[in-house]
């Protein structure tokens, strides 16, 4: 079981984000196991949407997820950063999926990936009028964002910025301690919303990373979207 409960333990939620086909009943064990929340890849680095995203959408509702989100591994290389997030959206709704839609076929957050300093230009002006205009599309689509990041991704890539921070912040430390005990500030956030923090590893016969929230600190106030996401 991933969480376990002892003595004096925090109530938690863990989660599984996926770059690969996962099937309803991979996501009906991992269930079992204690995992509630999906984040799936559905756009790849390479610049172009995930096919393995729209049925693996679906399986996660289907398997007993609570909450399913969806990541985007944009391609700064090719710029245009509006035209890649219209390119996702079209793909989703073509595969039957949008944000906050019926069930199966639904959405909660957009998570952008933003790591990788080789797959970036080596112009922080360059890369940041990139992320803003992903941000600027997502918001015309009427999308929830989040971003996905950690300082040693965003500082090469974007510098001393804090162009992210208005948006809930997930990111990765592979120390296999569910905690944010070792979250340090930097690029104008002062608290996480999600840790992963464990990855590459099989479960239930799926290649997942492990990730997790303290409940009730993903329903952050001052973040009214995600707080109702998570209440429907």
């Amino acid at each position: 079981f991933v969480g376990g409960w002892g003595a004096g333990r925090v109530a938690a939620t863990y989660g599984a984000d996926v770059s690969s086909r996962v099937t309803k009943d991979s996501w009906s064990c991992m269930k079992k196991e204690g995992f509630s929340f999906a984040v799936i890849r559905c756009y790849e680095s390479v610049g172009r949407p995930d096919s393995n995203c729209p049925a693996t959408v679906k399986d996660a509702w289907e398997g007993g997820m609570e909450h399913v989100d969806v990541y985007m591994f944009p391609d700064p290389t090719r710029g245009n950063g509006q035209a890649q997030v219209d390119e996702l959206v079209s793909f989703l709704s073509q595969n039957g999926i949008k944000s906050h839609g019926a069930k199966p076929g639904s959405f909660g957050m957009l998570w952008l990936d933003i790591e990788g300093p080789q797959y970036w230009t080596k112009s922080e002006s360059t890369n940041r009028a990139f992320f803003n205009d992903l941000i600027a599309r997502g918001k015309s689509h009427g999308l929830h964002i989040g971003v996905y990041t950690s300082e040693s991704q965003w500082v090469p890539i974007m510098g001393d910025w804090t162009g992210g921070a208005a948006f809930p912040l997930w990111y990765a430390h592979y120390d296999n301690s569910p905690s944010f005990s070792d979250f340090r500030a930097f690029g104008g956030w002062s608290k996480p919303s999600i840790k992963q923090y464990h990855g590459t590893t099989s479960v239930c016969s799926a290649g997942i990373d492990k990730n997790w929230y303290p409940s009730g600190a993903y329903f952050n106030a001052s973040i009214p979207f995600v707080e109702t996401h998570y209440k429907n």
